[in-house]
C-alpha cells in the first residue's frame, strides 16, 4: 500500500490521508465514510496500529472494488492537493554516511567498519513538491537521493533476523547539504540542518510491497540529467544491519527515520571546476524504484 499525507488547496489546512491506487489518489476519510467505518485515520495513527488499521484499510479498498460504486468519488486532483511530509514529527531523523562502495571511492574515504551516523531535526523536513529555499549562508549546497525507512514499532537491542517485523515502510529522501557550512565543523551539523533540507517522499510503501530490498535502483536528476544512479545492492550495510546496529545503541520509536545513505555522484565528489552547485530554479527529482519521484525546486 502506497500512503500520502496532502491538504486541500482551497480549504483549511487540515491534513488528510490518502491512499495510491491505479486509478489515482484515494481519500481515506471520504472512503470510510461512504462505508460507515468511523476510525479517524492518520498516517501516525497507521504506523502506530499498522497490523490492524492497514487490515481495516485494505477492506475498504476491496468493499470499494466490489461496490460498483464510481471510484471517481473518492480520487482527488492532483492539482488541488498539497503534499505533506510523509512523516511530520519523527522522535529521530538518523542518516547513514559512506554507505555505498562506489560513493565511499569517489569521495577517496576508507570502508567504514561500522555505519557513519549523523542526524537531522525535524525542521529540515520537507515534502514532495516543495520549494526549498536556499538560506543565505549556504553557497554549496549538494543533493543526496537515499532511501529512507520508516519506524513501526519500538526497538531496542533487536537482532538483524528480526528487524522486518519492526519496520513500518520506505519512501525516498534527498539529503540535502551545504558542504561549506558541513566542513566547518567536525560534526557536520550546521550544513545538515538547514530548514528544508530533507525533503521526503511523495509516499510511504509498506513494507509487504517491497520483500526484497537488495536491487533497488537509486537515482537523482537534476534539470532532467541524471546524476546519480546507484542500486541498493551496493550497500556496505545493509537495511537489517543498520536497524540493529542503531538499535544496540539507542532506541528508536515509530515514526523514525532512517536514511540509508546515497550511491556515487554527488556534486562535492566532482573536480573543482565542475562543481555546479544547486543554485534558483534547479529541479531536483530522486527516484526509488517501487516507490516513486520525490521533486522539489530549488529556489
Amino acid at each position: 500500500m502506497k500512503l500520502v499525507q496532502y491538504y486541500h488547496k482551497n480549504s483549511t489546512l487540515t491534513t488528510q490521508l490518502g491512499i495510491e491506487t491505479t486509478h489515482g489518489l484515494v481519500n481515506v476519510a471520504k472512503l470510510s465514510s461512504y462505508f460507515n467505518k468511523p476510525t479517524k485515520y492518520t498516517m501516525d495513527s497507521v504506523i502506530e496500529n499498522s497490523n490492524e488499521q492497514l487490515m481495516k484499510l485494505k477492506d475498504l479498498i476491496e468493499q470499494l472494488d466490489a461496490s460498483g460504486v464510481a471510484i471517481e468519488t473518492f480520487i482527488e486532483q492532483k492539482d488541488l492537493i498539497t503534499f505533506l511530509p510523509v512523516v511530520q514529527n519523527p522522535e529521530k531523523i538518523i542518516c547513514v554516511s559512506m554507505n555505498y562502495l562506489d560513493h565511499v571511492k569517489e569521495m577517496d574515504g576508507e570502508i567504514p567498519l561500522n555505519p557513519v551516523l549523523y542526524n537531522k531535526f525535524n525542521n529540515t523536513l520537507a515534502a514532495h513538491k516543495q520549494d526549498i529555499p536556499i538560506p543565505p549562508v549556504a553557497r554549496q549546497v549538494d543533493y543526496s537521493a537515499e532511501l529512507v525507512v520508516v519506524i513501526g514499532k519500538t526497538m531496542k537491542n533487536v537482532q538483524k533476523e528480526n528487524v522486518f517485523d519492526c519496520i513500518f515502510g520506505y519512501t525516498v529522501g534527498n539529503n540535502l547539504t551545504d558542504r561549506k557550512l558541513q566542513r566547518k565543523s567536525s560534526q557536520w551539523m550546521l550544513g545538515k540542518t538547514l530548514d528544508y533540507f530533507a525533503p521526503i517522499g511523495p509516499n510511504i510503501v509498506t513494507k509487504d510491497e517491497i520483500p526484497n530490498l537488495n536491487n533497488l535502483y537509486v537515482n537523482l536528476k537534476v534539470n532532467n540529467e541524471i546524476v546519480q544512479n546507484g542500486n541498493t545492492k551496493e550497500m556496505i550495510f545493509d537495511i537489517p544491519n543498520i536497524l540493529s546496529y542503531l538499535s544496540k545503541h539507542l532506541t528508536l520509536k515509530p515514526g523514525d527515520l532512517v536514511f540509508t545513505g546515497t550511491p556515487k555522484g554527488v556534486i562535492l565528489a566532482k573536480p573543482n571546476d565542475e562543481q555546479n552547485w544547486l543554485s534558483q530554479n534547479d529541479l531536483v527529482e530522486a527516484t526509488i524504484s517501487n516507490i516513486g519521484t520525490l521533486s522539489n525546486q530549488i529556489k
